[in-house]
């Protein structure tokens, strides 16, 4: 899985500084497009909360878990300029986004003697790489981007799980395991947030 990541970092770097560096074709000319306001927009859509049907669903040991909840990815920004560059003639853009200590999965439970609570995961701090294919129509109409991928993850700071409503041995417990397992965690994120992130922008 490492490995993977590694490789598809690697390649999404060589793809941009390539399509910077060899640019002939008059079609790949970025002049006159705003791609900021495009990202800008394309930002301002994402909710602030958006449900995983599913994955967590289910009942064990009489603890009901309900549908895993995303919340957070209205405060994602942009860090940096957007790299622009051509794969034959489309022109694409690299853009790298973060959250800070916003975004955070949830998924509620609720034990058969009415006690109910959530379990959470939630980092200090994401940050992530994508990319977008950039459409013009029209020169009167606006900018529109195109979810293309893949999205690497960059960074996932002091990522903490927590479990809440049962007791403050649960929440200790939950906390020594964010400490004693943290690529474990990691990978729970990483896998659901990106999911998530990237099933909504292809609904955009």
């Amino acid at each position: 899985m490492a490995l993977r990541k590694g490789l598809l970092i690697v390649t999404c770097m060589a793809v941009s500084v390539a399509g910077i560096q060899f640019n002939p074709d008059s079609s790949c000319d970025f002049t006159g497009i705003d791609v900021d306001d495009a990202i800008a927009r394309m930002l301002a859509k994402l909710p602030g909360h958006q449900l995983r049907i599913g994955g967590f669903k289910g009942t064990f040991a009489g603890i009901e878990f309900l549908h895993l909840n995303m919340s957070g990815l209205n405060k994602l920004r942009r860090f940096g300029a957007a790299v622009p560059y051509c794969i034959n003639g489309t022109r694409m853009i690299r853009v790298e986004l973060v959250c800070d200590d916003d975004a955070a999965l949830t998924v509620p439970w609720k034990f058969c003697t009415g006690t109910e609570g959530s379990i959470e995961m939630r980092p200090k701090l994401v940050r992530f790489t994508t990319l977008f294919s950039v459409n013009v129509p029209d020169i009167t109409q606006d900018v529109k981007l195109a979810y293309e991928g893949p999205t690497i993850p960059v960074t996932t700071e002091n990522l903490k799980l927590s479990v809440n409503g049962a007791g403050s041995f649960s929440l200790i417990l939950s906390t020594y395991f964010s400490m004693a397992f943290p690529a474990v965690i990691r990978e729970i994120w990483n896998e659901n947030f990106f999911f998530i992130f990237v099933g909504r922008l292809k609904r955009l």
